[in-house]
């Protein structure tokens, strides 16, 4: 699975996590990863309710396993506002990687992704290095490097 700069989004700005995640489901029917932007969202509310997906400084991985979902992959957001999300540290989310699956995936492929960007996201020098690119191609390659398989 190749990141690509289609699936990096800067500058986004959302008043709130439910408002960033109809947002973000928006984005991922138009970029062809889900059929349904409103059952996408009711995925990632429902998780986020069963189990909040906030990390610590400021990143969260919100993830949908849903039929919906007609490829697996993630977008990577990053806001302009930070938002209230319930992480591990009590701080606002700045750096946001939506993850979607389908359930015929989850095992594998979700796992996988989840548990790479999980590992990259708990080493300091990804998320500095990170958060100091500012062009979509830079973030995909960045990321493409440290989380590709």
């Amino acid at each position: 699975m190749k990141f690509s700069a289609n699936d990096v989004y800067l500058n986004v700005n959302e008043q709130s996590v439910d408002s960033f995640l109809k947002y973000a489901s928006q984005v991922a029917c138009n970029a062809g990863f889900a059929a349904d932007a409103s059952e996408l969202e009711q995925s990632f509310l429902a998780r986020e309710q069963e189990y909040p997906t906030g990390l610590e400084d400021g990143f969260a991985i919100p993830h949908a396993k849903t039929e919906t979902v007609k490829r697996p992959g993630f977008i990577y957001f990053r806001l302009t506002t930070p938002l209230d999300w319930q992480t591990y540290d009590d701080k606002p989310v700045t750096d946001v990687f939506v993850l979607m699956v389908p359930p015929e995936n989850a095992g594998d492929e979700h796992l996988k992704m989840l548990a790479s960007l999980s590992t990259a996201l708990l080493e300091d020098d990804f998320k500095q290095e990170l958060r100091q690119l500012t062009s979509k191609e830079e973030i995909a390659n960045f990321i493409n490097q440290k989380i590709g398989e």
